[in-house]
């Protein structure tokens, strides 16, 4: 289901001639992503003086918000390119991550659009421990709230994404609170320099679904910009687990209208200024077993950054920025979040082995609760955050990098925290097979709510919770190594072997009275496991391509049982193909095994296994119309999507929400 690019645009072979790469690309593999550079064929190409093209150095930007060269990156980062998944159908951002190794979405998941969304990387499920961030701002609290980023990652969509980045473990480490079990990073589009384009998408399907997508780009002498609006809705088809459907009227529909702009003002060929603006604006009716509740997502985000490079040896940027959001359960309850945040960055390349980057940040996270227009007075918090953080990489050979990054927070609510990453890179074998490893410290602080409230008893769940102002801040310890290894011209197999801790695990225990109440858990909660990886392409056979994916992990509590939300075994595979110039088709396919739900008392409840099937397909009509079709789901696959609620009452589990069945989407897509 598209061109097997991924991470960077493709660059066709030239016709009877070779290529020399001068700049090396990045590998397949678990956590790489491929890079198909195909050279043409044919015993003409011999008598041709060869055509030396330079590639653009491809880079991460999340890397502790250094763009580093991709193959100085370490071991557990995958980076995704929004336009080629869209290419293969994939056009949410739940439907992205299910493609990254160790990466499982627990609720929210196949066809339910719109419905909070529980990202598990690795064991480290996401409550807290994942940090989203969009165009280099924070998107979730630093010590308070709601779980802000299972909203963001329920009604993201590709279509105004330029870049997605995802470090797990130890990776995310040195971004401070939240980040310990991971970081997702998106940005905005810049405008492309080439001539203004012009994109118009429309899909329509099963349950009254329909996304609508416009977007202009381009670049007006030193301004670049970029535009789009983008509208979604469907009604979902909520089934219980026993068989029922709820009583409500329009349970599980979903509706989302969001915008998105960026620009930039190239002052000179080494200073830029950018700009950017986003707002969502998303409802979704949650048909549960107390009854229909609508949630509603407000939010606006804007940043303004200069990057500057003053020297051969020298460079600057400075950053400020501001999110907020509010969040809307039920009739009466609005939480909202509001982000401030500024962030002063230095780069300095001493000569060609080493480079230091240092950086100065500041966030001020202000969470408060309402309910019926109430405050609530144990439900507020607002925490100020300075950090330091350094990064030096080191190069002793073209073929060995090492990076070794270090953090130090201090919070108006805690004292000071210390985080650290270091990662290494060895290449060998003539280039073909490449070792990494990183190892991290992160930490996640507890929020307000589940320190300082009162006994408080919950109106909507019928659930009674009290604070804990004896709670800690969790820590963690994470490593991994990996190898990837270029088996042929252009096919690559990897191999990670992973490793986290958690001590002080921020948890919830359920006392004799009925109540609850947030604990930090005794023991260690570990997650350990493997990730395999085989991808490639076959461009002489019809142009073909595929990824294929395993990921084992073993996520226990201190009680050796396995932790909540979480799966042992995941599964992916896409195979893409064309027959032809204007064909394009497909299947890819998702599994996981020995999952669990929600756990009472320490005692997860098991969801059912699943294996999903999904087909698409595209036709070119032209250079500017494209039509195509997508069917999800394909075997009918029933799983749950949702566990209800079991605390106080586990025969409420036969009431949990299942995925929608299969679905058909039929779309177009115009540009010019």
């Amino acid at each position: 289901m598209g061109l097997a690019t991924t991470g960077a645009a493709l660059h066709r072979p030239q016709p009877a001639s070779t290529m020399t790469q001068r700049t090396r690309a990045p590998h397949a593999g678990a956590t790489r992503i491929v890079l198909a550079l195909l050279c043409a064929g044919g015993s003409a190409a011999a008598a041709t003086p060869a055509v030396e093209v330079e590639l653009a150095e491809v880079t991460v930007s999340a890397y502790n918000g250094t763009e580093v060269p991709y193959d100085r990156s370490g071991v557990s980062v995958e980076r995704l390119d929004p336009a080629e998944l869209r290419g293969r159908g994939i056009t949410t951002l739940t439907e992205a991550l299910a493609t990254v190794p160790g990466a499982y979405i627990q609720s929210g998941g196949d066809n339910q659009r719109g419905n909070v969304s529980a990202l598990t990387l690795r064991g480290f499920n996401g409550v807290g421990s994942i940090l989203t961030m969009v165009d280099g701002m924070r998107t979730s609290g630093l010590s308070g709230g709601v779980d802000i980023t299972a909203n963001t990652l329920a009604r993201a969509h590709c279509h105004d994404l330029g870049k997605i980045e995802v470090l797990r473990g130890s990776q995310g480490a040195v971004y401070g609170n939240g980040a310990e079990g991971g970081v997702v990073y998106m940005e905005t589009p810049e405008g492309d320099a080439r001539k203004p384009r012009f994109r118009i998408f429309n899909e329509a399907g099963t349950h009254d679904s329909y996304t609508g997508h416009a977007s202009a780009q381009g670049r007006q002498g030193k301004l670049a910009y970029f535009l789009s609006e983008t509208y979604e809705r469907t009604n979902n088809s909520i089934h219980y687990l026993d068989g029922g459907k709820p009583p409500y009227k329009h349970s599980g529909k979903f509706g989302n209208a969001s915008e998105a702009l960026r620009l930039d003002y190239h002052t000179s060929d080494t200073q830029k200024t950018t700009a950017t603006y986003r707002r969502e604006d998303a409802d979704y009716n949650y048909a549960g077993p107390y009854g229909l509740t609508p949630y509603t997502f407000r939010s606006n985000l804007a940043t303004l950054k200069w990057r500057g490079k003053l020297s051969e040896r020298y460079t600057a940027s400075l950053m400020a920025g501001y999110f907020g959001t509010d969040y809307m359960l039920g009739h009466g309850y609005n939480y909202s979040l509001r982000n401030v945040q500024a962030e002063w960055r230095n780069a300095l390349r001493w000569n060609d082995r080493h480079t230091t980057t240092a950086a100065l940040t500041w966030v001020r996270s202000a969470f408060s609760a309402l309910y019926s227009g109430v405050p609530q007075p144990n439900a507020r918090n607002l925490d100020s955050t300075i950090g330091i953080c350094a990064m030096h990489s080191f190069s002793p050979t073209e073929n060995r990098r090492a990076n070794l990054a270090a953090r130090l927070d201090q919070s108006s609510t805690y004292d000071a925290l210390f985080t650290l990453r270091a990662d290494a890179s060895v290449r060998f074998n003539g280039d073909r097979t490449r070792a990494l490893a990183s190892a991290g410290r992160g930490y996640r602080a507890p929020d307000s709510f589940a320190r300082s409230s009162a006994v408080y008893r919950d109106p909507l769940w019928g659930t009674t919770y009290r604070g804990n102002p004896n709670l800690a801040c969790e820590t963690s310890w994470s490593a991994d190594a990996g190898l990837e290894h270029d088996v042929a011209e252009n096919h690559t197999a990897a191999a990670t072997l992973f490793w986290q801790r958690r001590d002080k695990a921020l948890s919830t225990a359920y006392l004799e009275d009925g109540s609850s109440m947030a604990v930090n858990a005794p023991g260690h909660w570990t997650a350990q496991g493997v990730e395999l990886s085989l991808r490639g392409t076959w461009e002489a056979h019809w142009n073909t391509g595929y990824k294929l994916g395993w990921t084992y992990t073993r996520p226990l509590q201190a009680d050796k049982k396995q932790a909540p939300c979480t799966a042992r075994q995941v599964w992916s595979a896409d195979i893409h193909t064309s027959p032809t110039e204007r064909i394009t088709t497909g299947v890819g396919l998702s599994a996981a095994v020995g999952r669990t739900g929600f756990a009472s008392n320490y005692q997860p409840y098991r969801n059912d296994n699943y294996c999903t099937l999904r087909w698409y397909a595209r036709y070119k009509v032209n250079d500017h119309l494209s039509l195509h079709m997508r069917v999800e789901n394909i075997t009918n696959q029933k799983y749950v999507t949702e566990s209800a609620y079991t605390v106080n009452n586990p025969a409420a589990y036969a009431q949990s929400i299942v995925c929608a069945g299969t679905t058909a989407h039929l779309g177009c897509e115009l540009t010019f």
